[in-house]
């Protein structure tokens, strides 16, 4: 019986040259762009002059401005072979895909935005910023973030850690540098400068320690993650963050049911138990919380809301005046006080703060704020594409067991930041805004991912 032979393939010959292999990504390539982020991590979190007009905030804005872009540089400067882009968006699951186009297309018309700006200078400038920001997406999809996603986290959590214990000592009376402040719930602000700063920084530290200390494999990780939990709830408590604290219970919640799935109620049930005995057992943040319960029956909903219902309204008024194109990126603060007359001229109510901070430079909500700078379009790209990366991560959850822990970390890291981001701004400063990018990055890179990589958890 006859065999059928196939066409033999044509070798090489010995006189033809071959093509050039791809590059390797590591080496020092990936050892520069490890370091930089490293001292992002740390340099957003810890960096202080004390004689800058700004003492927290301007430092660690340069931290970040220089050294994303020579990250970036070194990690996206050389090609490195990559699929046809047809190859790689067929491979891309569909939400996936989605928060991609969103994404794309909220910074485009930010861009659009800006330029059609009544405040052209200024928004572009902040325009300038909001792109140097965005490198932390794709640095947290980068292969240096797979591979050294344990320095990464080792950093984030020890600077946190150097936070919360000088803020437990600034709660009994050891300053450690001299500070001006305004009422003593300002006295407990640590290297972060500001309280609320610093308890959302704790609380994200905090959902990821405890992800950690629930599922480490290795005994070591597993203790010291533990003991940095005690530390960081120990930190929330002191510094009476309401909105710290509902972050902390979204994200262990999350947390649970992205390492636990169905069998979630019971964890989500000890960590709700946790923060409500801390609350109870801790009498000044009792007293808030009673405080708080008071307001809302009486149905006093500014002082609730600590007087953010002014610069809510004021937010609103500008989407309803500019709804297409906004006002431009980082205008809100030139624009607080005109809209918020308008909007109480058109409600015939004031929306007056009785505290030191009487003027806004954010909307305290990150989602009413896009709305009012980029205009509909770009709110709601925004909110498409942080939607579209949530649902991506929780399906990866459930389907990739083997990789469940980073998973969940992931989601619980973002659902956090997605809660304070409703009353707060954390994607508007450096210290909170590095880590949430950073991890969105990387969790629209294991969301596509078909397997876990080879790294450590």
């Amino acid at each position: 019986m006859a065999k059928r032979r196939g066409k033999a393939r044509p070798r090489p010959s010995a006189g033809r040259a071959q093509p050039a292999a791809p590059p390797r990504f590591g080496g020092p390539r990936e050892t520069v762009v490890a370091a930089a982020l490293v001292a992002v991590v740390v340099g957003t979190a810890l960096a202080v002059d004390p004689a800058a007009h700004a003492s927290f905030d301007a430092p660690k804005r340069l931290v970040a401005f220089a050294g994303l872009p020579i990250a970036a540089l070194a990690a996206f400067a050389l090609p490195l072979a990559p699929p046809g882009p047809r190859r790689a968006w067929r491979s891309l699951p569909l939400p996936a895909r989605i928060a991609l186009v969103s994404l794309a297309a909220g910074i485009g018309w930010a861009a659009i935005a800006a330029l059609a700006s009544p405040r052209r200078a200024a928004s572009l400038d902040s325009l300038r910023a909001l792109s140097l920001y965005a490198l932390a997406l794709l640095l947290g999809a980068s292969r240096t973030v797979g591979r050294r996603k344990a320095l990464l986290v080792s950093a984030f959590l020890g600077a946190a850690a150097v936070n919360a214990v000088i803020s437990l000592l600034q709660s009994r009376g050891i300053q450690p540098f001299r500070l001006q402040t305004s009422g003593t719930r300002n006295e407990t602000g640590a290297l972060a400068g500001n309280v609320g700063y610093l308890a959302l920084v704790v609380a994200f530290a905090a959902v990821v320690s405890l992800g950690v200390a629930l599922r480490s494999k290795r005994s070591v990780p597993r203790a010291l993650a533990g003991a940095a939990f005690l530390l960081f709830l120990a930190a929330l408590v002191v510094n009476r963050n309401l909105t710290a604290v509902i972050s902390l219970a979204v994200g262990g919640c999350a947390l649970s049911a992205g390492l636990f799935g169905r069998r979630a109620l019971l964890p989500i049930s000890g960590i709700l138990a946790a923060l409500l005995l801390a609350v109870v057992l801790y009498p000044p943040l009792a007293g808030r919380a009673g405080e708080t319960v008071r307001l809302a029956r009486a149905g006093a909903w500014d002082r609730l809301t600590t007087y953010r219902v002014g610069p809510w309204a004021a937010a609103l008024e500008m989407t309803r005046e500019r709804p297409l194109l906004g006002w431009g990126p980082g205008t809100y603060g030139a624009e607080f006080v005109p809209h918020r007359l308008s909007s109480e001229i058109r409600s015939r109510r004031r929306y007056v703060n009785p505290l030191v901070t009487s003027s806004y430079s954010e909307a305290h909500s990150d989602y009413l704020q896009a709305f009012a700078e980029t205009g509909i379009p770009g709110g709601a790209a925004a909110l498409v594409a942080a939607g579209a990366l949530l649902v991506s991560l929780a399906r990866k959850a459930v389907k990739s067991p083997g990789n469940r822990l980073e998973t969940a970390v992931l989601l619980g890291l973002l659902a956090a930041g997605a809660a304070a981001a409703s009353t707060w701004f954390p994607l508007q400063r450096p210290i909170t805004a590095l880590p949430l990018l950073l991890a969105a990055g990387r969790s629209w890179r294991v969301a596509t991912e078909p397997a876990p990589e080879d790294a450590p958890e």
